[in-house]
């Protein structure tokens, strides 16, 4: 019998509701040196002004996991809010933006992607201008602060991740978010080969999550070991 593969793991792009429960929240975002920027991009949510503002920094800062933690703290006040991924813009139309101005927060990830595309700018600027009237937020979540004259705003610029306590905290705590038991000897072996890059520390962690479900296994390190070596 061949031994059962599993597939990559595939991230669902588009418009998104937050009724999902196990959406990252404030409390599981690592601070580290983002104290300031948090602190501020808490007080523009509370202020409601200007209409749009960025949250930036570099690949594997938290951008999206902080993004996400805010939208679902919003969710659960009850507030209409959205989430756009933008990695994979081939399926998203402008026209997806229409009637989006009654909602209180929208966050676009990866916004840059959309922004150069003369349409897609259009309807967000177009956006932007009706819930200035309505008293909504956009948040354009990208990795420079690069923006556009009708887009001025504020910029909240996150740190990625330094050292390895913090590194090992925050895989340590999602996979408690996951319920998965990692042993000390499994964390320490992919703090020692994954940890250069926090979003491939976390994407490992996922993968190995699937891995541990679709073949009911526990995560051992010889299964660590054959599944991500061989992947």
């Amino acid at each position: 019998m061949a031994e059962q593969q599993i597939a990559p793991i595939q991230l669902v792009q588009g418009v998104l509701t937050l009724s999902a429960p196990l959406w990252p929240t404030l409390d599981s975002f690592i601070v580290g040196e983002n104290t300031k920027t948090l602190q501020q991009l808490t007080a523009w949510l509370q202020a409601a002004s200007p209409t749009v503002s960025y949250l930036t920094g570099e690949a594997s800062s938290g951008k999206t996991h902080l993004a996400q933690a805010i939208l679902s703290q919003h969710s659960q006040q009850g507030l209409p809010c959205a989430f756009i991924s933008a990695k994979d813009s081939a399926g998203l139309r402008p026209e997806r933006l229409q009637g989006m101005e009654q909602l209180s927060l929208i966050c676009i990830d990866d916004a840059d992607r959309l922004l150069v595309q003369p349409a897609w700018r259009t309807a967000i600027q177009q956006l932007v201008s009706l819930m200035r009237d309505s008293g909504g937020m956009i948040l354009l979540v990208q990795r420079t602060a690069a923006a556009y004259e009708q887009l001025l705003g504020l910029n909240f610029s996150l740190v990625a991740l330094s050292n390895d306590a913090e590194k090992r905290q925050l895989l340590l705590e999602r996979a408690q978010q996951r319920s998965i038991q990692l042993s000390k000897e499994v964390t320490n072996w992919l703090m020692k080969h994954y940890a250069e890059d926090v979003g491939q520390l976390m994407h490992v962690l996922a993968y190995l999550d699937h891995g541990s479900m679709t073949l009911k296994h526990p995560i051992t390190l010889p299964f660590a070991k054959k599944l991500l070596l061989q992947s």
